[in-house]
């Protein structure tokens, strides 16, 4: 799961680099710009909360008395 949304936000990145891009060359319109960045946003959200939980998951089992 993990290894999905870093590809997920991998994706997006480059989607979003590739967008802005091709607005700096007036190829693509500010709309799919801001869109492509929006996504990424989603993304690396996305991101954190998989960490944030898995990282709390981590101690919580830690406390855990043997």
């Amino acid at each position: 799961m993990l290894k999905e949304t870093l590809g997920n936000v991998m994706e997006a990145g480059k989607k979003s680099d590739a967008q802005t891009i091709a607005m700096a060359s007036g190829k693509a319109n500010v709309m799919d710009v801001v869109t492509a960045v929006a996504e990424t946003d989603v993304a690396v959200s996305t991101l954190v909360s998989v960490r944030d939980r898995v990282i709390q998951s981590y101690e919580d089992i830690m406390k855990m008395p043997i």
